[in-house]
């Protein structure tokens, strides 16, 4: 098939195509060693582990590489044009308004957009938000994420709304399960990637047939940049649906909550920030110590009053530390995140019992039991999807009441995640999103 291949150009350039760094190679945002004057050795890995082809790699000489990259792209770009030619055509509509998502990109978008493809499942959290009132009407496909990755939260939305279980899906949970030929048959107005995560991204070809094709795709980031992004994108995704009074809206409560805590801890000195430890997916994830970087929740520790302690050790947003280093850095803060067993059993549909059984045993795991923060009861869980979501309000005033207890004794996070649903959500509250305070052992 055309897309398969289109898919195979897109591997193939991306085994080929990585140029050395001064002090090794940047792949997906790892580093390796620097490779031969000679050639690449090309070892794709991502610092989660999940790697492209299970880490295969490609070895050959600078000059040929050069070519084959001249040649895919020549290749890629005849095989964009038959797709173009025989593809399902898509929808044509009065061109209304443009819009700057959150790469910078200027999009044109068409009047009244009726029918929306998700490039993730969970993208979706940011648009029950702005269509409220019939919050599945213009799905028109998603990825597959959701229901897996989140699967407590999607059967709540089921049991609302039925409809939810139809939607059709255009790939699984990776960016290579995508399928482009389902995108275009089911004839959307509008794309909606996100810059990084499970599905199409920032550097896919999957947005570039699209646009050929005549639909327009708008990037939005609730991940990498969490704070910023979810503004940017909320103000671009308002504005692509007609929602703009409903992003002002949200924006409006986002932005008051979150002032009341960076105004209080913006001019902390280093001295006066606790050290803290976030571990991702504590407990279910294949190795301890999955954590955030620079980026992602690390951004959201920092912008709180606390010290990552995997700052400038994990280069991006996701990575991973080693056990050693966690107890030689001495938290005085640790956070979970979870979702399922076997780690912190966290979201919707979870009791608070199940929470903090689930959380002690996570607690109790020989790695980090020793360390100085979990001894002492400054150990606490949250949702993990709170990384990749506009709800993340809820998790900046929960990390605050944790990082510093004494200054934000008058926040109260359980309060904003219920006016959330009060306020912005279509859907009945269910399930434990925290645990405040350490299970006594």
């Amino acid at each position: 098939m055309i897309i398969i291949f289109i898919r195979r150009m897109w591997q193939c350039r991306a085994f080929i195509s990585a140029r050395p760094a001064a002090r090794g190679i940047t792949l997906l945002g790892k580093r390796s060693a620097a490779p031969a004057a000679t050639g690449q050795r090309l070892h794709l890995a991502t610092p989660s582990g999940n790697s492209p082809e299970n880490g295969a790699f490609i070895i050959m000489p600078t000059p040929f590489r050069h070519s084959v990259i001249a040649a895919s792209r020549a290749a890629l770009g005849v095989v964009l044009a038959a797709v173009l030619f025989t593809a399902v055509q898509a929808p044509t509509s009065v061109r209304a308004a443009e819009l700057v998502d959150v790469l910078g990109r200027p999009v044109t978008v068409p009047d009244h957009v009726e029918r929306v493809v998700l490039g993730e499942g969970r993208l979706f959290y940011a648009m029950a938000v702005l269509d409220r009132d019939a919050p599945f009407k213009r799905i028109a496909g998603w990825q597959n994420d959701l229901r897996k990755l989140d699967a407590k939260t999607f059967d709540g939305y089921v049991a609302q709304y039925p409809e939810a279980a139809r939607i059709p899906l255009i790939g699984e949970t990776s960016e290579q399960s995508v399928s482009v030929e389902r995108i275009l048959a089911l004839k959307p107005d509008l794309a909606v990637f996100s810059i990084s995560g499970h599905g199409p991204t920032e550097h896919s070809p999957v947005a570039d047939v699209l646009a050929q094709a005549g639909v327009p795709v708008v990037f939005v980031d609730f991940r990498v940049h969490p704070i910023d992004g979810t503004r940017q994108s909320f103000t671009a995704l308002g504005k692509a649906l007609g929602r703009e009074a409903e992003a002002t809206a949200y924006l409006d409560f986002y932005n008051r909550h979150l002032a009341r805590i960076t105004d209080a801890v913006s001019s902390l000195p280093d001295s006066a920030r606790p050290k803290v430890m976030l571990e991702l997916l504590a407990g279910a994830w294949q190795s301890p110590g999955h954590t955030t970087g620079g980026g992602g929740m690390g951004e959201v520790i920092a912008a709180v009053g606390g010290r990552n302690i995997a700052a400038g050790v994990v280069p991006g947003a996701i990575g991973d530390i080693s056990v050693e280093y966690a107890l030689t850095a001495d938290p005085d803060v640790y956070i979970a995140t979870g979702s399922r067993n076997p780690g912190v059993l966290l979201g919707a549909q979870a009791t608070p019992e199940e929470a903090a059984k689930s959380f002690a045993k996570v607690l109790a795991r020989p790695e980090f039991a020793g360390l100085r923060a979990i001894r002492d009861g400054r150990a606490h869980a949250l949702w993990h999807e709170f990384y990749n979501s506009p709800y993340n309000i809820v998790a900046i005033e929960a990390l605050a009441t944790w990082i510093h207890p004494e200054k934000f004794a008058e926040v109260k996070p359980q309060q904003t995640l219920q006016e959330l649903y009060d306020r912005f959500l279509p859907f009945k509250r269910s399930g434990t999103y925290l645990v405040d305070e350490a299970p006594k052992s």
